[in-house]
């Protein structure tokens, strides 16, 4: 494998750390870095058996030129984000379509974008869902580092729901706000903590002394990735319930879903987008309508004071992880769609 990237701060720190090489070009306009791109893929020695765009600007339109000089395959990733991207741009909606009708296949996070791709003109065979992945190891955490967290944040024996996300309208942060205040016969001592940063924190920060949360709710801030498995580890329930707004991205797929399963948490998600692929209803965790506070209320309340159901789901969660989201389950399916799109090592033995 050789990685063709723009050149970024401190990549060639970071090129020294990996163990395949690394082919930088000019970043700029995305029509430039596409051409840049396409001349180092054209260049490259050996030959590949195929290219893969992990994205279709500018990567997708590289190895559309590149593969039309090289007469080679190109894959495109998809995760969807980028179908709302081209801001009713008929150009960029054109483009678009054509790097991804061109491709020999695809390789998507969820059944959602798997949809989205083959409504741009991919058949389902040439689609392939490989999901994401985490590191399950990456996410231990400390009895004492979880202490230290909670003696910080002023957290005794209340329950912890936390969110991991940025702060912007369709995470859904205020709706969890407002399932909050339903709690507080059921569950009168409560923590929520919201980590993350984003254009919509004064307006949330707004909403929590509105509802009279102000000493429940603890705006967190952007913090160290370091850190976050212990944010958590101290949790009791992860919940992110995105939904779908005008404008706005539907979620592709919420790899923080993965992310609290792997410190055996229990996770709430709304029923939008590819979260159904992350979250198991009754399996791993709970899905509710996003738009309803008083679904995300009664989701809470089961999880919350119901210790078995979320050990349960916490474990379940856990082992999902280990049994289909980790990387290295992500790089085997990666790789089985290669060999099913007619590339890489396995064409070449059997020819």
């Amino acid at each position: 494998m050789t990685v063709i990237a723009t050149r970024q701060p401190a990549a060639e720190e970071f090129d020294a750390t990996v163990p395949y090489p690394v082919v930088r070009v000019a970043a700029g306009d995305l029509a430039g870095v596409a051409m840049r791109m396409s001349a180092a893929a054209v260049e490259l020695s050996p030959r590949p058996d195929a290219l893969v765009a992990t994205k279709w600007s500018p990567d997708g339109v590289a190895a559309v030129l590149a593969c039309r000089r090289l007469r080679l395959p190109y894959l495109v990733m998809g995760y969807g984000r980028e179908f709302i991207q081209t801001g009713g741009n008929l150009m960029k909606w054109a483009v678009q379509r054509t790097v991804i009708r061109r491709a020999a296949g695809a390789l998507v996070i969820s059944r959602y974008t798997q949809r989205l791709m083959q409504r741009r003109g991919l058949p389902p065979r040439r689609v392939k869902v490989i999901y994401a992945g985490v590191s399950a190891g990456d996410y231990a955490a400390g009895a004492a580092g979880v202490a230290q967290l909670k003696s910080q944040l002023g957290i005794t024996d209340e329950k912890v729901i936390l969110t991991v996300s940025r702060l912007v309208p369709r995470k859904g942060q205020e709706q969890v706000m407002r399932a909050l205040v339903r709690l507080r016969d059921d569950v009168p001592r409560l923590r929520y903590l919201v980590v993350g940063d984003g254009p919509r924190r004064p307006e949330l920060e707004a909403l929590a002394r509105q509802l009279q949360l102000d000493d429940t709710v603890i705006f967190t801030g952007q913090v160290p990735r370091s850190l976050l498995p212990t944010y958590y580890h101290l949790c009791d329930v992860f919940v992110m319930t995105s939904r779908d707004l005008p404008g706005e991205p539907i979620e592709g797929f919420g790899l923080t879903y993965l992310e609290a399963g792997a410190c055996g948490k229990p996770v709430i998600g709304g029923r939008t987008g590819g979260v159904e692929d992350a979250v198991e209803h009754g399996v791993n965790g709970l899905l509710v309508d996003p738009e309803r506070p008083e679904e995300i209320a009664e989701a809470l309340v089961q999880v919350l004071t119901d210790d078995q159901l979320a050990r349960r789901l916490g474990e379940q969660g856990r082992r999902r992880i280990e049994q289909q989201f980790t990387w290295d389950h992500v790089a085997e399916r990666f790789q089985h769609a290669l060999v099913e799109f007619g590339i890489g090592a396995d064409k070449r033995r059997s020819s």
